[in-house]
C-alpha cells in the first residue's frame, strides 16, 4: 500500500514498528508535548489504529498521521511534519491519503487552539468546528478546537 504524491516529492506508506523512534522523533520537534516512542509503539499494536508515513523522494520520513477507528468514525490522533518540510502541502496529502482510505467514515479531531495553520487545514479539508475544550493540553496550558468531518451520504429517492 504505497502511493506516490502528486508532485513525486513524497511518498504515502503504512508504518512499520521499526519506525516508531523515528515518529517520536518527529513528534518532539512538533509538539510542546509529543508522544513518546512507547505511546507510538502502543498505537502501532492496536488493531483499531492506523499510522501512515509521508516519504521524501530518499524515502526518509518526514510526516506521519495516527488514526483510530471508534466506531462509525475515525479519530485524527497524531498528525506532525518535520520542520524543514511544512508549508509544502505534506499535510495535506497526509489526511487527503487518509480520507480516502476511509471514504464512508466520518473524521474527528481535537487541536490546539493557537494553532492556526492546522486549523486552516482542516477547513480546507471540510472540517468544521463542532466543539471546544477549555483547558485542554498542558506545556502551555490552553483550549482544544474540535473539528469534524462528516460523511455525505446520497440518498435515492425510490
Amino acid at each position: 500500500m504505497m502511493q506516490k504524491a502528486d508532485n513525486d516529492i513524497t511518498i504515502i506508506a503504512a508504518a512499520d514498528i521499526t519506525d516508531m523512534s523515528i515518529l517520536a522523533e518527529i513528534a518532539e520537534l512538533s509538539f510542546p508535548d509529543p508522544w513518546s516512542e512507547k505511546l507510538f509503539k502502543e498505537a502501532f499494536e492496536n488493531v483499531y489504529t492506523k499510522i501512515f508515513l509521508a516519504k521524501d523522494n530518499l524515502g526518509e520520513i518526514i510526516g506521519y498521521i495516527v488514526l483510530s477507528e471508534t466506531g462509525d468514525d475515525i479519530n485524527v490522533d497524531d498528525i506532525a511534519v518535520l520542520p524543514e518540510y511544512r508549508r509544502m502541502g505534506i499535510g495535506k496529502r497526509l489526511l487527503k491519503w487518509s480520507l480516502l482510505e476511509y471514504p464512508n467514515k466520518s473524521f474527528l479531531l481535537e487541536v490546539r487552539e493557537s494553532n492556526s495553520p492546522a486549523i486552516n487545514l482542516y477547513i480546507s479539508m471540510g472540517f468544521e468546528q463542532v466543539g471546544f475544550r477549555k483547558r485542554y493540553y498542558c506545556e502551555p496550558c490552553e483550549g482544544a478546537v474540535l473539528m469534524t468531518r462528516k460523511i455525505k451520504i446520497k440518498c435515492e429517492r425510490k
